[in-house]
């Protein structure tokens, strides 16, 4: 195509304009894939760590705080396709005490099957068995605070004023601070022994396949379930003021990274211009000898598309780059003794939001060329020719 190897030649000629505005591009696109990523792996590290403790679906009874048929909802949920795990809980505020020391604390009491096979917690010492009675597993920072080690006893007071003493048997880490230094997870049995009210529970944990994708299964759980006495909710619900201020969060970077991509088609469009400017003469010749506006349109809007899809191009290879570089120099920054509730840099960009990315970069940097194209087809060939 002749109009591809004049615009190539135009590009070529300017080579320091050429340059700065690819790396204008590529730079803007960078920083915004960069930006994003970081942001979304935090937000995803958030969420993953918020529903390491929180099940995807809760039921509790309308009536009273402590319900002795959880076996009824733990059977509705049968044949529910998306429903991977139930876990019938107590939570209940109480005491922990520790050598003088003395903090109030959020008990769950579980089952050990549940805690072995659907909590997914991060276990730093000891193990996550509490199928004895008098087992506690407690929080790396509650840990520390108290200075509570694998094997040490401990009491728990509960709310009904009952005492209990506990081996602990695991430390673990979520990843969450609140739930690390404030919960501590003890049998099921216990917590109804406690109570003294049977076997009963405050409420029962759904977990699911796809968390985000819950509100289909909260529909099929909230119709099969045994009575009106129970009441369901999930966990979008439960932290809806989070998520929305994540959602928020999002959106006002987005803006704001887009204003790079605006700065940086702004570039290629007065790089444009100054070359419509200074080939004024050849454009006179190109139409003298049977050039139309719409070739002249093509080959400026061309040269507007080399810039924008080289930017696009060096994005690719250099964001990978980047976020390696960052993702190591985070390494060194907590292999140099700083503490940091992140054992490394979360990373999440999904290939739709990649894609959007550089779609929407090519049609921005294609809108910046229609100005320059157009003004240079609308000249005439007799004046362009008279220009010095």
């Amino acid at each position: 195509m002749v109009e591809f190897f004049i615009a190539w030649r135009h590009v070529v000629e300017r080579k320091f304009q050429s340059i700065f505005s690819i790396l204008g591009v590529g730079i803007a696109v960078t920083v915004f894939v960069v930006s994003l990523t970081i942001s979304n792996g935090l937000n995803k590290n958030m969420i993953n760590t918020l529903l390491t403790m929180s099940p995807h679906i809760l039921v509790k009874s309308r009536k009273d705080a402590f319900f002795e048929n959880y076996n009824s909802v733990i059977d509705s949920t049968k044949g529910i396709k998306e429903v991977t795990a139930v876990i019938p809980q107590i939570n209940s505020q109480s005491i922990l005490k520790y050598k003088g020391f003395a903090k109030g604390v959020l008990a769950k009491g579980m089952t050990a099957e549940n805690v072995k096979k659907d909590l997914k917690l991060r276990i730093l010492n000891g193990n996550n068995n509490i199928s004895e009675l008098n087992s506690v597993l407690i929080g790396e920072e509650l840990s520390k605070e108290m200075n509570a080690k694998v094997g040490q006893e401990i009491s728990l007071v509960s709310a009904e004023n009952k005492e209990v003493k506990l081996i602990v048997r695991g430390i673990f880490k979520t990843g969450f601070l609140d739930y690390d230094s404030n919960l501590v997870v003890v049998p099921l049995k216990t917590m109804q022994i406690m109570s003294e009210r049977g076997e009963v529970a405050t409420e029962v944990g759904i977990i699911t396949a796809n968390p985000q994708k819950v509100d289909k299964v909260f529909e099929e759980v909230r119709a099969n379930l045994p009575s009106k006495d129970f009441g369901a909710i999930t966990w979008k619900k439960l932290n809806e003021n989070l998520l929305h201020a994540v959602q928020f969060e999002k959106y006002v970077l987005i803006a704001i990274l887009s204003l790079l991509l605006l700065v940086a088609s702004f570039a290629v469009s007065v790089i444009l211009n100054m070359i419509v400017r200074e080939k004024i003469k050849d454009i006179g010749i190109l139409k003298s000898i049977g050039y139309t506006n719409s070739n002249i349109r093509k080959i400026f809007t061309i040269e507007g598309l080399i810039i924008g899809v080289s930017g696009i191009v060096f994005s690719m290879i250099f964001s990978p780059l980047v976020l390696i570089l960052l993702k190591e120099l985070f390494k060194i920054y907590m292999a140099s003794g700083r503490y940091y509730y992140l054992d490394e840099l979360p990373l999440y960009i999904s290939s739709g939001e990649i894609s959007t990315i550089y779609i929407v970069t090519f049609f921005i940097v294609f809108i910046s060329t229609i100005y320059p194209a157009s003004r240079a087809a609308k000249m005439k060939p007799v004046e362009a020719l008279k220009y010095e």
